[in-house]
């Protein structure tokens, strides 16, 4: 009798640390909102926003390394910003990739201008979405299914 509960009770330890182990990884980055506006000529900045803005929530603790936007408009670098919520909107300042930690919420902001290549590893159909990575990561992606207009 106790070979057989001795038994039964190493093979529910088993089975629960493999369940544990098989346990989805959650994304570095989680998408809060997404939203377009016009910027006004004296709120640009040098090189020019594009016009969307990506609010952020970093959930990792290895700081990102780049971040670039693939929408309709070809393949942007952003601009990086830590935001805080200030009425209705965000209130932001800039930040080093090194300066950034798990819990921060980021500012992304698409800017014109440079020449990156689009990398091999990104899918030509990939639209509408933010691209990234983390320490020597592959490219990682956060797909935007919705953008408002402010």
């Amino acid at each position: 009798m106790k070979r057989i509960i001795s038994s039964l009770l190493l093979l529910l330890m088993v089975a629960g640390t493999a369940n544990a182990t098989t346990k989805k990884k959650s994304s570095p980055a989680k998408l809060v909102t997404a939203y377009s506006r016009t910027i006004p000529e004296a709120e640009q900045s040098n090189p020019p926003m594009e016009g969307h803005f990506f609010v952020v929530k970093w959930q990792d603790t290895k700081y990102p390394e780049t971040f670039f936007w693939r929408g309709q408009g070809g393949w942007l670098t952003c601009n990086i910003e830590r935001a805080h919520k200030a009425g209705k909107g965000y209130k932001t300042e800039q930040v080093t990739n090194g300066d950034i930690h798990k819990g921060d919420t980021l500012m992304l902001s698409p800017i014109t201008g440079g020449r990156f290549p689009v990398p091999k590893e990104i899918p030509e159909k990939a639209k509408n979405t933010i691209f990234y990575k983390v320490n020597g990561s592959a490219w990682l992606s956060l797909p935007v299914k919705k953008i408002n207009k402010q």
